[in-house]
């Protein structure tokens, strides 16, 4: 390749980078930039076409001076955190003219580690609120505005913010739309007659099927904290597929779909120094967690809350100052050599000495015998089929005592991506003279 064709590429490369980098601001309030591996960022041209595409998307300090005033202003080079805010403006404003909030993110990125941690804060959270007394943390943005969200945030949290990002939740659609879909995984039905249906299973989601991921909680078995799980979920998964875009024009389709809905504190050269200093940052980088807490059964008459966890969340934020992460260095090297083991232990299952019983427990014919034709081809030469006395819902495999590595193996080779119970049970192993017993349930079929 000629010198000015490799200057051409590596110029197109750079406004890659940034456009990928702004993207993902948009999604996760500007903060994961180095997760796409970012290269240099003088690219001029790239970065003032990106301000030209945020336009009016800066809240000023003229225009919300009561929410600067509870910003803490950052220093380049610190760690940052920012509050990222989710809402539905079609729903009705609050007697403050802002509409309740639906989703609050507290995001915390350490610079000098290149490392990330996103809070999750429940939207019926118990905290008070100036004027108004205890509410649900979700009145802080409709009574108050951004700055009360701040503020009942700190309050929770004991920390430090430094920027605020609003995004509504139309701007899901038309990103996933633009990107040509994500991956997801999703374990438990959504059923919701505000939002819509989606069965459980695997997806490349369009824009409609990534909103009932990002609104339903009605539904799910554990309502809102359900539904945090799906929106971490999904969160990581966009940040995957963007990671993994290199066409610069389906970036910026992308970009133009998405900054109408945007609103945030930060500049864009703010942006362009985060993204600049978090180069080579990735996905495995970001951690993920959910404010700990309970909600206890209330008194006739009384709201329902979800209570923080005093000790737990104290533990929590001060694992984010200190290491910017969900653990103690202890903690991380422990779950580090546990998860070694585990994956030695698999490593060294012998799939051909497990005797292992396959059961079809969702009464479709001939099921069984599917699988277990499955199994012997992955090297299990000694499987037995048969039919459960009842039916199954859900899919469940049982181990002999000493052999839960055999039983996890067959978890994994029945679906890698599968979320089925694995047990200890003499019992069922004895009455069928084997090592592992797996139960075909309704759900594997349906999923």
């Amino acid at each position: 390749m000629k010198r000015q064709e490799r200057l051409k590429a590596r110029k197109r490369n750079k406004r890659r980078t940034i456009l990928r980098m702004a993207l993902v601001f948009i999604l996760l309030g500007g903060l994961i930039a180095g997760i796409m591996n970012l290269h240099a960022l003088k690219t001029w041209a790239a970065k003032r076409y990106v301000s030209m595409r945020f336009g009016d998307t800066e809240i000023s300090e003229e225009e919300a001076p009561d929410l600067f005033e509870q910003l803490k202003q950052w220093v380049p080079g610190e760690t940052l955190n920012l509050l990222l805010v989710g809402i539905d403006k079609g729903s009705v404003p609050g007697e403050g003219g802002f509409t309740r909030s639906d989703v609050m993110i507290l995001v915390s990125v350490n610079i000098k580690q290149k490392k990330a941690v996103l809070v999750s804060i429940p939207r019926d959270t118990k905290v008070t609120i100036p004027g108004h007394g205890a509410e649900k943390i979700n009145a802080a943005h409709a009574f108050n505005g951004p700055a009360g969200a701040v503020e009942a945030v700190k309050q929770i949290s004991g920390m430090e913010i430094s920027n605020y990002a609003e995004v509504d939740f139309t701007a899901f659609k038309g990103i996933v739309d633009a990107m040509g879909g994500v991956e997801f995984h999703l374990e438990k039905t959504i059923n919701d007659p505000m939002t819509g249906y989606l069965a459980k299973g695997d997806y490349n989601l369009n824009g409609e099927q990534a909103l009932i991921i990002c609104r339903s909680r009605e539904t799910l078995p554990n309502g809102d904290l359900d539904r945090i799980e799906n929106q971490k979920k999904f969160l990581k998964a966009v940040m995957e597929k963007a990671a993994s875009i290199r066409d610069i024009q389906a970036l910026l389709k992308i970009l133009d779909s998405a900054v109408k809905y945007l609103q945030t504190t930060m500049q864009a050269d703010m942006i362009f120094t985060l993204a600049e200093a978090l180069q080579g940052m990735k996905v495995e980088d970001v951690d993920f967690a959910t404010l700990p807490g309970d909600a206890p059964t209330p008194a006739v008459g009384q709201p329902w809350y979800f209570v923080k966890n005093e000790r737990e969340a104290a533990k929590l934020f001060d694992n984010i100052k200190k290491y910017c992460s969900t653990k103690t260095p202890e903690e991380q090297a422990a779950i580090k050599a546990q998860q070694d083991q585990q994956q030695q232990a698999l490593t060294d299952v012998d799939r051909s000495k497990v005797r292992l019983t396959v059961l079809n427990g969702a009464r479709l014919q001939g099921l069984a015998g599917t699988v277990a034709e499955s199994m012997q081809q992955m090297g299990y030469k000694n499987v037995k089929t048969d039919n459960t006395r009842n039916a199954y819902l859900d899919t469940t495999v049982y181990f002999k005592p000493g052999h839960e590595a055999e039983a996890r193996t067959v978890a994994k080779d029945l679906d890698p991506n599968g979320d089925f119970t694995i047990t200890q049970d003499s019992d069922v192993t004895s009455e069928n003279n084997s090592d592992v017993v797996l139960i075909i349930g309704k759900d594997y079929v349906d999923g």
